[in-house]
């Protein structure tokens, strides 16, 4: 079959019965299938022009489809900019469909007018799109005999026409298993012979055409390393093939940082909201306040909602604060407390008091950090047989939560996707941090929808050497000054991670704020804006990775975000014990985790942690 975003319309609420026709005969007549890609109602830049159709040839070049259900009987009068529908009774008059096409054609030409890449230097062809753009309608309920009876044919050129009769399963197009005649319909309407396009600009007209492929990050202010940027943005189609392709259930998707699990899940919220009528209710939640915010921006980049009429997103005791309908304090409160928490919002939903849920699908980020009561919670309030979707990675377990699947009844045997490769950081800060955790580069093979091949490369983590704190902080301002004006760095792609907790054996309580204080005092001493994120809950909720500031934040609460250049301090006050290694080991993978393009990581005392940096800094 043809390759189709989506992979399916026929439990689309919107798509007309004609237009699942269409849908059916374009995924099986459209041979061979490997050279074919199809999009159902794209969205042609910010225009808002959204055709039925539009299929990629790699042989043939572009075609606009355009469908209508109507009956040669519908129709009423007729010219060359207008039709006239007799409808329910009603006289409805509507675009010339013919001329509706040739639109959507001229609206998408000039969206690829504003890509170097598509601009043609033939001779003949020289400043014109390279691509071959043609144009066709659809009339899934008008035969070719109707047609040819008909006046309104002299405004629809039967050689642009696909009738009742071409996408008939016995009709000769279906028919030809070779693909031939299919190909021959849609070459005669193209404008000139085309040549190919390399395997990249095919990717690229994807993510020009259908957004749906790809998530749109919020826009942080500054030039940036827009190169790495734009690169990485256009891996996101990875994530949405994959999320079109998912079953219905319960499934957990594994990776590590910067593999594109928060992605994935965005483009499932998308696709179940937008394509699975059956599905009204949908809960994307995490454990981590900070994150909240950022999932908000990706769902609403989407062009989804984030409220009652929409997908709601919550960090796990806002959840159960709105379940209990009381307040909850979202920090500073022992493990007693939230265990408690979870208990009574438990109880209260099992009691069918709850004004939150049931969901028809609860989509879970930083699974990892959900333990087996407040995964029960959330499979308290999934409907029988809803769909479940957990994405993790256990080497940033920060609570040792270690939930148990078989107890909670979550059925994922053979519906476990693992992303073996992050294309979210250069090669040298993954494998460092692979090495970091004591794995090397993770073995397996990469899930075949997501990139296997491609990596950046840049510098090697930094680890630098001071006499006290002053000079780190000396040391921060000018590097900082630096890298904004001389580096292309934005301040909103820039972090300061610091940690200012205190570890026991199974917990942590929270150390003075001395440090992020001074820090804060420093930075915006020397004129440059700063955001101090962990300050308290509502500078945790308010956060927005927008912010032409730099970012000055906890380990756990930049938990799911990253940033191009992040700066790890007080590394050097983190002494593990025989105890608690593995607990902060998965901490400083976290922080390290964090930085995309560029790592930095100042200290005074060379403790046995900085001595394992160095150590895998140089394998």
């Amino acid at each position: 079959m043809a390759r189709m975003h989506p992979n399916d319309i026929e439990g689309y609420e919107k798509a007309t019965e004609g237009e699942k026709r269409v849908f059916r005969f374009l995924k099986e007549a459209a041979r061979p299938h490997k050279d074919f890609i199809c999009w159902y109602e794209p969205s042609i830049g910010t225009s808002g022009a959204e055709p039925d159709f539009i299929l990629f040839s790699k042989r043939l070049g572009l075609l606009v489809i355009e469908v209508k259900d109507w009956a040669a009987k519908q129709i009423i009068s007729y010219n060359p900019h207008q039709f006239t529908i007799l409808a329910s009774g009603k006289k409805l008059k509507k675009s010339n469909p013919d001329r509706q096409a040739r639109g959507y054609v001229n609206a998408l030409k000039d969206k690829l007018q504003e890509f170097p890449e598509f601009i043609s230097d033939h001779p003949h062809h020289a400043g014109n799109v390279k691509v071959p753009i043609g144009r066709m309608v659809a009339f899934p309920n008008i035969s070719r005999k109707e047609y040819t009876e008909s006046r309104f044919k002299w405004f629809v050129e039967s050689e642009s026409t696909l009738f009742r009769d071409d996408l008939d399963s016995a009709g000769e197009i279906l028919r030809d298993r070779s693909g031939r005649k299919f190909n021959d319909k849609i070459s005669a309407v193209l404008p000139f012979p085309f040549s190919g396009i390399t395997a990249k600009e095919v990717d690229t007209l994807g993510f020009i055409i259908w957004p749906e492929v790809k998530i749109a990050l919020p826009p942080r202010p500054g030039s940036g390393k827009s190169k790495f940027q734009r690169s990485v943005q256009a891996l996101d189609e990875a994530q949405a093939r994959l999320a079109l392709r998912m079953e219905p259930g319960h499934q957990i998707i594994k990776g590590p940082p910067g593999s594109g699990k928060t992605l994935l899940l965005v483009h499932r919220c998308s696709h179940l909201y937008k394509y699975q009528p059956k599905i009204k209710q949908i809960l994307l939640v995490c454990y981590n306040i900070t994150l909240v915010s950022y999932l908000k921006r990706l769902i609403q980049e989407k062009g989804l909602g984030t409220s009652d009429n929409g997908i709601h997103v919550y960090h796990f005791y806002e959840l159960c604060s709105g379940v209990l309908e009381e307040s909850v304090h979202f920090e500073n409160e022992d493990s007693e407390y939230y265990a408690l928490v979870t208990r009574e919002a438990l109880e209260k939903v099992q009691s069918g008091h709850s004004s939150i849920g049931p969901f028809d699908a609860i989509l879970v980020d930083e699974g990892q950090d959900f333990n087996t009561e407040m995964l029960g919670l959330l499979l308290s309030i999934l409907r029988p047989e809803g769909d479940l979707v957990i994405s993790l990675d256990n080497y940033q377990d920060l609570y040792m939560a270690r939930p148990s699947w078989k107890s909670l009844g979550i059925k994922a045997s053979g519906r476990t996707h693992h992303l073996k490769k992050a294309y979210r950081n250069t090669r040298q800060i993954f494998e460092f941090t692979q090495r970091f955790i004591g794995e090397g580069p993770r073995a397996g093979k990469q899930l075949p929808l997501l990139p296997d091949d491609f990596e950046f490369r840049g510098e090697p983590p930094e680890l630098r050497q001071f006499q006290d704190n002053d000079s780190i902080e000396d040391f921060l301002i000018r590097d900082l000054e630096e890298s904004i004006k001389d580096r292309e760095y934005k301040r909103s792609e820039i972090a300061i991670i610091y940690d200012d907790k205190v570890y026991g054996l199974d917990r942590f309580a929270y150390d003075n704020r001395a440090i992020p204080m001074r820090i804060l005092n420093r930075l915006n001493s020397a004129g440059i804006p700063t955001t101090w994120v962990s300050q308290d809950v509502r500078s945790k909720e308010m956060y927005d990775v927008t912010t032409d500031r730099v970012s000055l934040i906890s380990i756990h609460s930049s938990k799911g975000l990253d940033f191009d250049l992040a700066y790890l301090i007080g590394m050097d006050r983190i002494h593990p014990t025989a105890q608690n290694r593995r607990r902060l080991i998965s901490l400083i993978y976290v922080a390290m985790t964090r930085a995309k393009y560029r790592l930095v990581i100042p200290y005074v005392e060379e403790t046995g942690i900085i001595e394992k940096m160095k150590r895998e800094v140089s394998s």
